[in-house]
């Protein structure tokens, strides 16, 4: 190849290698300024909703248990915020967020019912329960019915100003006439999960509760059962929040807990099935 020839073969080389240099330039940099494809209406939906419900704490195990159902078939998030219902309302009544109310005392229901902070009209009964009494595992201090609760020397139950076992220990007990000779003996818990907390680690001779807090657990056990009659039933009740903006979602997950599957779960945790089921 002569000098000529060689010096345009290595002209037209690098006008070449400026041209593919040039296009592959233009792609990246259109590349880099395009926008992110914008989230269609599906990916949007496909984004659970959260709900907000406030709940008993004797509640939490079937509650945790029968939430995966809901949550799919609705695409929602279940957020529970547990606590003696007398607490939650004065939660609600302060505005912390919540959608529904599930309450261990209708009462509870009809004080927010009349602050209208709940809906009346999607109140709905949806659980028993039964007054016991609880004792740690084997039963050390040998407590079998309320003639033996004398002999003990600590007694725990819910707080009677917000923890409905706690109201329903202190109605039992004064109808037996033991309440003022035994109050002295008792340390209040601050809802369900810590009266059974107190017992099981034996802090305790006994508690008053509800059965459903025995269901399952290795570490506490039913002493005795109120028998029917000595105090008044035992119910749940739930309520749409007023200021929820998820009403229609409130009032399905209210419904589901009356479905057959929900109210077969909640015996199996030892709970009693919801009036008319």
């Amino acid at each position: 190849m002569t000098r000529h020839k060689e010096r345009q073969y290595r002209a037209r080389s690098g006008m070449v290698l400026l041209a593919l240099f040039a296009v592959v330039s233009l792609a990246l940099l259109t590349a880099g300024c395009s926008s992110p494809a914008p989230r269609t209406s599906s990916d949007v939906s496909s984004t659970p909703v959260e709900l907000d419900v406030s709940a008993a704490s004797s509640l939490k195990r079937v509650l945790t248990d029968t939430a995966p159902a809901f949550e799919k078939e609705h695409n929602v998030k279940l957020v529970f915020n547990l606590g003696a219902s007398g607490q939650l309302v004065k939660q609600i009544e302060g505005g912390a967020p919540a959608d529904v109310f599930l309450s261990a005392s209708p009462a509870a229901v009809t004080t927010l019912a009349a602050e209208s902070l709940v809906t009346t009209s999607s109140g709905a009964m949806f659980a028993g329960n039964t007054l016991v009494i609880l004792v740690p595992k084997g039963n050390p201090a040998g407590i079998h019915g309320p003639s033996d609760l004398a002999g003990a020397t600590k007694l725990t139950t819910g707080d009677p100003a917000v923890a409905p076992h706690g109201q329903k220990a202190v109605e039992w007990l004064t109808n037996l006439g033991l309440w003022t000779g035994l109050s002295p003996n008792f340390v209040f818990a601050a809802n369900a999960t810590q009266t059974d907390d107190y017992i099981a680690r034996g802090e305790v001779d006994a508690g008053i509760g509800f059965a459903s807090d025995a269901a399952g657990r290795s570490d506490i056990e039913i002493a005795y059962t109120v028998p029917d009659g000595q105090i008044k039933p035992i119910r749940y009740e739930a309520a749409v929040v007023s200021a929820t903006t998820h009403s229609d979602l409130a009032q399905a997950y209210i419904d589901y807990l009356n479905s057959s599957a929900a109210q077969n779960a909640f015996v199996s945790f030892g709970f009693t099935m919801a009036p008319g089921q």
